[in-house]
């Protein structure tokens, strides 16, 4: 009877990774930022930038290079109002950088000092990595004004 819980349990978080899913699909389709999918990111030795995107919880941008931006949809506790206060992120399993796919683990830190110990972190899973292009005009002028002044600082502290 345990195994038909347990079994039971597995399939609720099945249903709701295949919701946020299907949710990320369809903020795709709605925003003229997002582009294609892409299978993974890869970074020379750590990843060079992040920021968390105003208005969308279970997201977060990667930078590789220079100006090079890549949302991954997330699954975890990553809201918005969680990973804005991210200070570091890191790879789970790989400090030292390399690629990322859907299915890796983002380990976020509020810690000034990049202490990844567990109080200080959030955990999330990546679902899926789409190319960004922060000059696509998203919705009226008003909307493009605020996306163009959160592209101006990576990690903003928005106050609210």
């Amino acid at each position: 009877m345990k195994w038909l819980g347990f079994l039971a349990g597995l399939a609720g978080l099945a249903g709701l990774a295949g919701a946020s899913a299907a949710l990320a699909g369809e903020d795709a389709a709605a925003d003229p930022r997002i582009g294609e999918q892409v299978d993974r990111i890869c970074f020379g030795r750590n990843i060079d930038g992040f920021k968390a995107v105003k208005g969308m919880d279970d997201a977060v941008l990667l930078e590789k290079g220079v100006n090079d931006w890549y949302l991954a949809t997330l699954s975890g506790a990553c809201s918005y109002r969680r990973l804005k206060w991210a200070m570091g992120v890191a790879i789970d399993q790989r400090p030292t950088g390399g690629c990322v796919t859907p299915g890796d683990w983002l380990i976020f830190t509020e810690s000034v000092t990049g202490d990844m110990s567990f109080p200080n972190t959030t955990r999330c899973v990546i679902n899926g990595i789409y190319e960004w292009d922060e000059d696509a005009v998203a919705g009226d002028d008003e909307g493009a004004d605020d996306a163009e002044a959160d592209a101006g600082s990576d990690n903003s502290q928005d106050t609210e």
